[in-house]
C-alpha cells in the first residue's frame, strides 16, 4: 500500500462546499497581486507575533507557495455573498500542510500526548494565517473544507491520516479556528525544545 498520496495531485477547487464562507484553491503563483497579498500577511503584526519561520522577502513567498509531494499550501478565496464584490476571488489568507519531523512525533509520544509513529499512518501539521483586512470566519471555513478533502482522499486510498496543529498560549483566535474545524485540544507541549512556553496541541483523525 502506498502511504504517500502526492498532495500536488489533490485539486481543492474541484470540491464545492456550498454552505461555507470561503473557497479553497491553489495559490496563483503567476498573479503578482496575489503574491503581494501573501507578503502583506507575512508583514502583519499578529503573524509576526505568532507564526514561526516567516518569509523574509516577497520572493520567498512565491517559493513558500509552491507545492511539493508532502507539502501543500492553499489559498483562502473570498466568496460571493460573504465578502464585498471587490474581494470576490481574492486571496484572504493561507493554509499550509507540512509533514512534521520524526523528532517532533517522538516528543509528542514521550510527553504522553499521542503516539503517531505507526505503520500505515500519515501525519500532517497545519498552520494558517489571514490577511489583516479579511473578514473573520473565512480561514475556519477554508480549514474545514481542506481537512475534509484530505481525509476523504486518504480514506479512498485506504491510508490513515492524522492532522495536528499547535497554537500559542496567547493566540485565542487560532484556537477558535481549530475548534471550528473539528480539531480536539489534546494537551500542551513546547513546539521547539528551546521555547520558554508550551503551545496548545490539537489533533484531528479520520
Amino acid at each position: 500500500m502506498d502511504h504517500m498520496i502526492d498532495l500536488r495531485k489533490i485539486y481543492p477547487a474541484a470540491k464545492i462546499f456550498p454552505a461555507e464562507r470561503a473557497r479553497i484553491r491553489f495559490v496563483k503563483l503567476e498573479d503578482r497581486e496575489e503574491i503581494e497579498r501573501l507578503w502583506e500577511i507575512e508583514q502583519d503584526e499578529l503573524v509576526a507575533k505568532f507564526v514561526e519561520n516567516r518569509c523574509e522577502s516577497i520572493e520567498e513567498i512565491a517559493i513558500f507557495s509552491a507545492n511539493e509531494k508532502d507539502y501543500l499550501v492553499l489559498a483562502v478565496e473570498g466568496k460571493e455573498g460573504h465578502v464585498e464584490d471587490s474581494e470576490i476571488g481574492k486571496l484572504q489568507g493561507w493554509l499550509a500542510f507540512t509533514q512534521p519531523s520524526r523528532s517532533q512525533l517522538l516528543r509528542l509520544k514521550k510527553k504522553g500526548l499521542v503516539d503517531l509513529i505507526q505503520g500505515g499512518l500519515r501525519v500532517l501539521e497545519v498552520g494558517f494565517a489571514r490577511h489583516p483586512k479579511a473578514k473573520s470566519g473565512q480561514v475556519a471555513s477554508a480549514l474545514r473544507q481542506a481537512v475534509r478533502l484530505l481525509l476523504e482522499e486518504h480514506k479512498k486510498a485506504e491510508i490513515g491520516l492524522t492532522i495536528i496543529a499547535y497554537s500559542d498560549e496567547e493566540n485565542e483566535a487560532s484556537r477558535r479556528v481549530l475548534t471550528a474545524a473539528g480539531f480536539i485540544p489534546s494537551g500542551k507541549i513546547k513546539y521547539h525544545t528551546k521555547n520558554k512556553t508550551e503551545d496548545h496541541f490539537y489533533i484531528l483523525e479520520n
